[in-house]
């Protein structure tokens, strides 16, 4: 089981988070990039700046989906919001296997499941300046991946925040 604490910097430009571990170190961040059509963003190592994984979107997409790329530009995964009347849902196919989000990802009170079984939690810190969060990873095995898809689920949720914020003033 591995803890993690996601921070998403308030004022920038572009998107930008960092994860750190229990003991408040930077292991992973990530960082969008400016004027991209695809919105592009780079999940890197801290410790060796390394690139792990690149998120794009789809352009021309009715509802919003992302893909998770490796270093090789190999597609490992897609994530993309389902529609649905009652409530949002998103859906997530990867080379590691079908995963489901159960729970509020809207508020960012969520559970990432793998079949099954439960994998990952995401749980928001109310009290903080910024968005915070705090990860439970419960596999080992994947979980740079695991967290690069809550980093990648909380940029859905922004979007579509935005989005319905723009639409909402337009009125």
């Amino acid at each position: 089981m591995k803890h993690f604490y996601m921070k998403q910097k308030v004022f920038s430009i572009t998107d930008k988070y960092k994860i750190y571990d229990e003991n408040q170190n930077v292991v992973f961040h990530c960082e969008g990039k400016l004027f991209s059509i695809s919105a592009r963003m780079k999940f890197i190592e801290s410790s060796t700046e390394n690139v792990v994984y690149l998120f794009r979107r789809k352009v021309l997409s009715f509802m919003p989906t992302y893909f998770i790329h490796d270093l090789e530009d190999k597609q490992i995964a897609q994530v993309g919001r389902k529609f649905t009347f009652l409530k949002p849902k998103l859906e997530i196919d990867s080379d590691f296997g079908h995963y489901t989000v159960e729970g509020n990802y809207f508020q960012l009170n969520f559970t990432i499941l793998l079949g099954e079984r439960e994998v990952a939690t995401v749980q928001k810190k109310w009290i903080s300046w910024g968005d915070s969060y705090e990860i439970t990873i419960l596999e080992d095995a994947n979980y740079k991946f695991l967290v690069a898809l809550i980093v990648l689920i909380d940029k859905i949720f922004h979007e579509q925040k935005s989005r319905s914020t723009i639409s909402f003033g337009n009125r």
